[in-house]
């Protein structure tokens, strides 16, 4: 009888482990990808912004340039986990 329930609860505590298993990394996935890649898109924008940057161009365009490069950092250090 004892070894009967301790069956039972082994299987239970497997099957419990399970599900968590199944449910808990699926969800944290999810977000993971979704990240990744909007650090990937951070970056090509930043790599886009930094083209314009070498080029030429107007005090005004340069103070914009500047500005959404700064945006694009913050935002990066925010999202990201290797920030630059």
């Amino acid at each position: 009888m004892r070894r009967r329930q301790w069956v039972l609860a082994t299987l239970l505590a497997t099957l419990l482990a399970a599900l968590l298993a199944l449910a808990v990394p699926a969800s944290l996935w999810a977000g993971t990808g979704e990240s990744a890649a909007r650090c990937v898109r951070l970056d090509d924008r930043m790599a886009e912004l930094r083209l314009k940057l070498r080029m030429g161009y107007s005090a005004k365009q340069g103070r914009l340039y500047r500005q959404k490069m700064a945006s694009l950092e913050a935002e990066r250090k925010s999202l990201c986990r290797k920030g630059r």
